[in-house]
C-alpha cells in the first residue's frame, strides 16, 4: 500500500520523538505489518491520522461521538479506552455457549 500523497500546500513537519524500546518494537513488529507500511514514521503518521479523524468515520458520526466525548469530559484516548472496556464487559458477560470464539483466552476472575 503506497503512501497517500499530501496536497501541495501541506508540507510534512519534522517531529523527533524518543520512545521506549517496547514501543519501538510495537511499531516495527505490530503496526507496520498491520498497516502495510514500510517505515516506522508511516505507521505513526497513520495512527495519528486515525485518531485525529475519529478513525475516518463519516462526519455525521464523528459529530455525535464528539458530543458524547464532550459530555463525558473525555478526550479521544479516554473515550476509546471506555469503549474497549464496555466491549470487554459485554464479551465477559456473554452466556458460556456464546464464548466459543474466545477459546484459549484467559479471563481475569471477577
Amino acid at each position: 500500500m503506497g503512501r497517500t500523497p499530501l496536497p501541495e500546500d501541506e508540507a510534512l513537519r519534522p517531529l523527533n520523538v524518543k520512545v521506549p524500546s517496547e514501543d519501538l518494537y510495537f511499531v516495527q513488529e505490530v503496526l507496520k505489518p498491520a498497516l502495510g507500511v514500510s517505515y516506522n514514521a508511516e505507521a505513526v503518521r497513520e495512527v495519528l491520522v486515525q485518531l485525529r479523524t475519529c478513525f475516518r468515520l463519516p462526519q455525521y458520526v464523528v459529530e455525535v461521538l464528539e458530543a458524547e466525548m464532550k459530555a463525558k469530559k473525555l478526550n479521544i484516548l479516554g473515550y476509546v479506552q471506555e469503549l474497549l472496556l464496555r466491549r470487554y464487559e459485554a464479551l465477559r458477560d456473554r452466556p458460556e455457549g456464546a464464548k466459543r470464539g474466545l477459546a484459549g483466552v484467559r479471563h481475569r476472575p471477577r
